[in-house]
């Protein structure tokens, strides 16, 4: 989804902005130009209200790139006139965890903090929201082998996974937001010098998470209406199943037992209604583990970890992901894939239309928070409980369980949906890659 999940195999970092012109910028109602510090601070105080929800007296957890501190501080001024009585961030130093690789031992490739996690965990169960502020290196890891950061990945899954099932299963409010770094400008806008691409890509950002909006708060409150309407109409429908064909793709996939679409808002466990994603565009459910059969051919890049997964092209069986072709990027995938039993299966199906704020941007972003609002898509590994029906057990209704979730683009313009009913008949979804069931 983008709502419910942690991209557990990027890394963040970031990079200040403040410097730069607003690429597109207008003039606030006093006449005063908007700069990427006044868009900044209105897009932090949207984080706190419209995406956590955060409610008064509960404190926040702010995970981000050190290079993000001057958002964060944004982050912590809205949250704090929010009524939070107290908000903390862990801070990441991308340069650490390259020194990691260049000069640590081997063997250190295997551990992880779980100490932290279990911090986290306790500050969860105490009533904390969290806020992951994803600021991506795409090219952190240049170079480094795909076994040994499927090992690192592997370590910090498991060190992470108690920490992680508070955020799957929506027991806290948390919210997930895009943080430009130069490293990902530059691979968004090669061709334009950093303080231009930097300014560009924040000007992206802002589009498609409304911060520019005359009234983000209205402009939300309606597409979160329009995705809700969706989600109904879907569950209305009882499928089995939904069949993704055309441009190189063809493939069903069968859906759990009581699944429930999910999208935009969902009701965490303590009360508050986060938008667990920023920017989000989906709706999104639960596949059958073993029920998905047939050929995907990826329509965008995954970014992995300093790894960009590039021309991909999987064949499932009895739901598993039985053969996997890439041009570049295989060896990582695989090795991922390879972590745990429920790896090579599916754990999500979203859709997204081909007209969507993301997708109009006609920009390859390299960041699965941002490109999976902008095709359909599907991830492997573990699926989320919210969209299981309560009090039906999950295993049972044929949800997935893996540390990983790793999504993956397919939709695109000459691509149709159609659901199938447990009559057998079909119900089209979606034509040419956008919805016709509304």
């Amino acid at each position: 989804m983008a709502l419910l999940k942690r991209h557990a195999a990027g890394h963040t970092g970031g990079r200040g902005a403040s410097s730069y012109a607003v690429v597109g910028g207008g003039q606030a109602d006093s006449g005063k130009t908007v700069t990427i510090d006044d868009l900044q601070a209105r897009f932090a105080a949207l984080c706190v209200t419209a995406g956590l929800d955060l409610r008064e007296g509960q404190e926040l957890i702010v995970s981000a790139p050190i290079e993000a501190q001057p958002f964060v501080g944004q982050v912590a001024r809205a949250a704090y006139r929010a009524g939070a009585p107290l908000v903390t961030c862990l801070y990441e130093d991308p340069s650490l965890i390259r020194a990691r690789f260049d000069h640590g031992a081997d063997e250190a490739l295997d551990r992880a903090p779980g100490w932290l996690s279990d911090g986290v965990v306790k500050a969860y169960e105490g009533g904390a929201a969290r806020l992951f502020v994803y600021g991506p290196y795409p090219d952190l890891l240049t170079g480094v082998a795909p076994e040994r950061i499927g090992r690192m990945h592997a370590a910090m899954a498991a060190a992470s996974a108690a920490e992680g099932a508070f955020t799957a299963d929506l027991r806290v409010n948390w919210c997930a937001v895009p943080f430009v770094t130069q490293s990902w400008a530059r691979m968004v806008y090669p061709a334009l010098p950093i303080a231009k691409a930097t300014a560009r890509l924040w000007d992206d950002v802002f589009d498609v998470v409304r911060v520019k909006s005359a009234d983000p708060i209205a402009a939300w409150r309606d597409h979160l209406a329009v995705l809700e309407t969706r989600c109904q109409g879907l569950q209305a429908l009882d499928l089995s199943a939904l069949h993704f064909f055309g441009g190189g793709t063809d493939l069903r996939v069968g859906l759990a037992e009581g699944h429930q679409w999910v999208g935009g808002r969902s009701r965490a466990a303590n009360g508050a209604l986060p938008v667990c994603n920023f920017p989000t565009e989906e709706v999104f459910t639960c596949p059958h583990r073993d029920q998905v059969e047939g050929r995907l051919a990826a329509s965008r890049p995954i970014a992995l970890g300093g790894i960009v997964v590039d021309g991909l092209v999987v064949t499932f069986r009895n739901g598993v992901a039985e053969h996997v072709e890439a041009r570049e990027g295989r060896e990582m995938l695989e090795g991922l894939l390879s972590g745990d039993e429920g790896a090579r299966r599916l754990g999500e199906v979203g859709l997204v239309p081909c007209n969507s704020p993301v997708a109009r941007k006609e920009v390859l972003f390299y960041n699965t928070l941002l490109d999976e609002n902008a095709a359909n898509h599907i991830a492997f590994g573990q699926s989320y409980s919210a969209c299981i029906e309560a009090g039906r057990d999950p295993n049972i209704a044929g949800a997935n369980t893996s540390a990983l979730h790793i999504d993956c683009m397919i939709g695109h313009d000459a691509m149709d949906v159609d659901g199938v009913l447990k009559s057998g008949e079909r119900r089209a979804i979606m034509r040419a890659g956008d919805f016709v069931l509304d």
